[in-house]
């Protein structure tokens, strides 16, 4: 069964908070770890799995940057960035590389995120919209 489950790349830089995310994804996906930007973007030029997970810190620093390194070595793969706040988790999707366009965002608790990272994948398309738990916003920043 583990093979059947998508995989979701974790960027764990040094000293990063991504570590208890890591585990608690493993129960909807099958997740491998790096700590090594260039290496994780050669793994997704080869691989392609479902979506990469960052430090959101890293697109706070750098913005399109980013994501523009990320698109050109796998331009199907999903980037999500994850800020965490002691018990809760952040979850971003930049629509584009422009800052300017929207953002999908998807707050939860620290130990739900498996679900939340799930629940974004399911989005067919971005349209404005909010589910109906009334979690996850999709916002134009």
């Amino acid at each position: 069964m583990g093979q059947d489950l998508p995989v979701i790349l974790v960027v764990e830089n040094e000293g990063g908070e991504l570590r208890s995310s890591s585990r608690l994804l493993q129960e909807r996906f099958k997740v491998v770890t790096c700590p090594v930007e260039s290496v994780a973007l050669e793994y997704v030029t080869e691989s392609r799995p479902a979506a990469v997970l960052l430090d959101a810190d890293t697109y706070y620093m750098e913005g399109a940057g980013i994501m523009e390194r990320w698109s050109t070595a796998s331009p199907g793969t999903r980037v999500l960035f994850v800020d965490t706040d002691g018990p809760w988790v952040l979850l971003m999707e930049p629509a584009s590389g422009d800052p300017g366009q929207i953002m999908t965002i998807n707050p939860c608790p620290l130990d739900q995120i498996g679900s939340a990272v799930d629940e974004m994948l399911g989005l067919v398309g971005v349209g404005g919209k909010e589910l109906q738990d009334g979690r996850m916003a999709i916002l134009a920043v």
